[in-house]
């Protein structure tokens, strides 16, 4: 395979380990979905995590909005 084509298929990802639940962030082929856990030595399955996500510009809502606060008082009610 073309290495140009090779490194557009690594991707990160998380891996648990089915043995000990470590969690482990690797650089792996797109393709992978088991790993080796690098505390225990056993399978490591590939998981899906949550993504971090930063609107930026206007029109969000941010921490300091008192739009925002008066939902999140809501919602907790």
């Amino acid at each position: 395979m073309h290495l140009i084509w090779k490194c557009l298929m690594i991707r990160r990802f998380d891996f648990k380990c089915t043995q000990c639940q470590h969690i482990e962030e690797q650089w792996v082929d797109s393709s992978d979905e088991f790993a080796t856990c690098p505390e225990c030595g056993d399978t490591a399955q590939r998981i899906i995590s949550s993504v971090r996500t930063h609107f930026k510009g206007t029109g969000w809502p941010d921490a300091d909005d008192a739009w925002a606060k008066d939902h999140e008082r809501a919602a907790r009610q």
